[in-house]
């Protein structure tokens, strides 16, 4: 299949992005989540936040979505609730919480930490849906063949398991119902569970480890086989976002790492010209979609 067919048939299922060389993806994905942890600074943590967020909602939709912040709102909170209320450092004091200062520094620290943490985590769930155990293969296999081969396992065995569970859960509840009961047998369904998802889980295993063993996995040195061709396109796509990547780190350590929390907030003066660079590269794949919908 051309790159064009492959396109029109992705533009479809909402993944363009996706039909690009592995490298290209590679490098978007570690440079989204590697300049997401290089700052805390406000306006660059709410940027790739709400980069992450827009770009999982397009991946995942909506409701898929809306269930993970189920699991990111807590931990915010916790990341956030934990630095204001023992930190303790700063020196505009907003009131005393159980005898410890609680200050202004503090909680826009908490508030920017928590933000970079649940903005990572949205930047690998896109990663997960984006680059696949077949890409990861593709990228990494003649270089490193067991630690690629190790990643593409997990990464296949991750969704299968919360698969499993759900069947599992769905198995029981059709046995003894929904009816409410007592924390003490939720716990004991809870064991049964997770018993029956490692038994499962285990037998799958020992069944792939004997097929490879069959099929003489480790015996000799492996061929390859990949349909992924490093096209003009790619290579100009890959110098554009390396280029973009690399420009945005060195101004981040050079310039808007000098903004400081502590002990009193300093060097805020927003870089427009990088936060701008730094949000066109993070914002690519959506530009791109768009362009393609708009086209």
């Amino acid at each position: 299949m051309g790159r064009a067919a492959e396109m029109e048939t992705v533009r479809i299922k909402r993944h363009l992005f996706a039909f690009y060389h592995p490298a290209v993806l590679f490098v978007y994905f570690l440079g989204a989540a590697g300049l997401t942890m290089l700052t805390l600074h406000p306006a660059f943590a709410a940027v790739s936040f709400m980069a992450g967020g827009c770009y999982a909602v397009y991946l995942k939709g909506p409701g898929e979505y809306l269930k993970s912040l189920r699991f990111y709102l807590p931990l915010f909170l916790a990341v956030a609730a934990g630095n204001v209320f023992f930190s303790g450092l700063g020196l505009s004091v907003l009131f005393y919480f159980g005898g410890n200062p609680v200050t202004w520094e503090s909680v826009l620290y908490g508030l920017c930490s928590g933000g970079m943490l649940v903005a990572v985590l949205q930047w690998f769930g896109c990663c997960e849906r984006v680059m696949t155990s077949d890409k990861l293969l593709c990228l990494f296999g003649r270089i490193l063949p067991v630690i690629s081969m190790m990643l593409a396992m997990i990464f296949r065995y991750i969704p299968e398991v919360i698969r499993r569970a759900k069947e599992i859960n769905s198995a029981q509840a059709a046995l003894v119902g929904m009816k409410k009961c007592s924390k003490r047998k939720k716990t004991k369904q809870g064991l049964r569970l997770a018993s029956v998802l490692m038994a499962w889980t285990m037998e799958n295993s020992m069944e792939t480890a004997d097929s490879m063993l069959a099929r003489g996995y480790g015996s000799r040195k492996r061929s390859y086989y990949t349909n992924e061709r490093l096209t003009v396109e790619d290579t100009g796509l890959l110098i554009f976002l390396g280029s973009l990547a690399v420009f945005s780190a060195v101004m981040i350590l050079t310039r808007v790492n000098r903004f400081a929390f502590y002990p009193t907030l300093r060097g805020m003066t927003l870089q427009l010209p990088l936060l701008l660079a730094y949000a066109l590269f993070l914002m690519f794949p959506l530009i791109l979609e768009g362009k393609e919908y708009i086209m």
